[in-house]
């Protein structure tokens, strides 16, 4: 009588995964990774860049230039903060300039952290400069 137990359980046995909960686990996942998830408004650059046209040397001498060397920033050849580096940028009135008026050079060692190469340019920008980067030439 055992044995034929047995034999019943095993033919009525489908072989199938059981799915009914699977939509109740998503959900709880789903409701876990929106309250888990930070939501953090990422700081973003708006930059326009020069056209490439060649600049005459008396364009470029009255073009004002960042220096970024390591952590030290330079404009004009004098050592700023970022906080001067702001308000020098701001006394220039870039965003009422013209368009060729509103370039500022930015030159940047290598050994510059990311985090100051991203303040010089957000400074720029915000301060309604183009930023024309300098390349060493090979």
């Amino acid at each position: 009588m055992l044995k034929h137990r047995r034999k019943q359980e095993k033919k009525h046995r489908t072989g199938e995964i059981p799915v009914g909960s699977f939509s109740d686990i998503a959900f709880l996942l789903i409701i876990y990774f929106l309250v888990a998830t930070t939501l953090i408004k990422v700081k973003s650059i708006t930059a326009d860049l020069p056209t490439g046209e060649k600049q005459t040397q008396a364009q470029i001498d009255k073009t004002p230039v960042v220096n970024l060397r390591g952590a030290d920033i330079y404009f004009s050849d004098k050592k700023v903060t970022i906080e001067n580096l702001n308000e020098r940028l701001a006394a220039l009135n870039l965003a009422e300039q013209p368009a060729n008026k509103r370039v500022i050079m930015f030159e940047s060692t290598s050994n510059a952290s990311y985090q100051a190469y991203f303040h010089v340019l957000a400074a720029i920008s915000s301060n309604g400069g183009v930023v024309a980067l300098v390349e060493e030439e090979k």
